[in-house]
């Protein structure tokens, strides 16, 4: 009865203990995972504002300071008039040298074929025709097969934009020569969507990341409370489990009649006082038999 009454006492600290563990482990492992998801989109927002900062500087710059000149003196020289061409030959030195980074002018009429969308990007153009107003996306997005954190602007065709892509004919003759007369040209009125800038930073398949993460979190909380569990069990064991079964095995004894086994147990605690209590019992009940067997 007394033996099991202590296996009944270890289990159930057994059992606090791993229900603390688990209450651990369901309020630590989705924070972590939550968390993590946004760490990994701040860090790639910051990414991607310092690419579309440059992107955008970079055609402005085409644009207002190269562009102009240029095209007063009759230079139609594509890399250096198009804001477009420039984009995508520096993004091409630039994803060289970083390829995870996706840098695109997209536009389903482009000049240059390699400028034409891949199906997301044919979402953004279709979102920025239906939302005039709208003048940036940012959307997590695959392009091909790979999933990135994508903001794009919208291209508008402007009245500088028809020397090289309004009427095929009266295109500059470099630029027929390059790219040919079957698309690129015609552009709506002034003010109408004709493509997207398109930047993306890479982003990963986010929740295996933070999966990852939540992870190893666990095997460290399990790591840690298993040298707990294992260390509370063996203090349980000796300092209590221990002394109440001496205690239990001396009462035992002292239940079939032998008044000479003693409670040898120094202790400043409740198990001490228990002990001590018991000890008193049988001196006491010692005391009384040899009065009784005086008289």
């Amino acid at each position: 009865m007394a033996d099991t009454k202590r296996k009944s006492l270890l289990t159930k600290f057994n059992i606090l203990l791993v229900l603390f563990y688990i209450g651990s482990l369901a309020a630590t492992a989705p924070l972590v995972y939550y968390v993590t998801r946004a760490q990994t989109y701040e860090s790639a927002n910051k990414e991607l504002s310092l690419l579309v900062d440059m992107v955008k500087s970079l055609r402005k710059y085409v644009a207002e300071d190269v562009r102009p000149p240029l095209l007063e003196q009759g230079i139609y020289h594509p890399p250096a008039v198009s804001s477009t061409v420039a984009t995508g030959r520096v993004a091409l030195r630039f994803l060289q040298a970083q390829p995870e980074y996706y840098i695109k002018v997209a536009s389903d009429n482009p000049l240059n074929p390699k400028n034409a969308p891949v199906p997301f990007e044919n979402t953004l153009l279709e979102i920025f025709r239906n939302n005039p107003g709208k003048e940036e996306l940012i959307e997590t997005g695959e392009i091909n097969g790979k999933r990135f954190l994508v903001s794009s602007r919208p291209s508008r065709s402007k009245a500088s934009c028809m020397v090289c892509h309004g009427d095929p004919a009266a295109a500059p003759e470099s630029i027929r020569e390059q790219y040919g007369t079957d698309s690129g040209f015609n552009y709506p009125a002034a003010g109408e969507v004709v493509g997207a800038s398109v930047v993306g930073v890479p982003i990963g398949n986010i929740d295996a990341i933070a999966l990852q993460r939540s992870l190893v979190v666990i095997g460290i909380i399990t790591g840690l409370f298993t040298v707990f569990f294992l260390a509370a069990n063996w203090m349980m064991r000796r300092s209590v489990i221990g002394p109440v079964v001496e205690i239990t095995k001396v009462a035992r004894e002292v239940s079939k009649g032998d008044l000479n086994t003693k409670v040898e147990m120094v202790r400043n605690d409740e198990i001490g006082d228990l002990a001590h209590s018991f000890e008193l019992m049988r001196r006491s009940l010692v005391a009384m038999l040899k009065r009784a067997r005086s008289q």
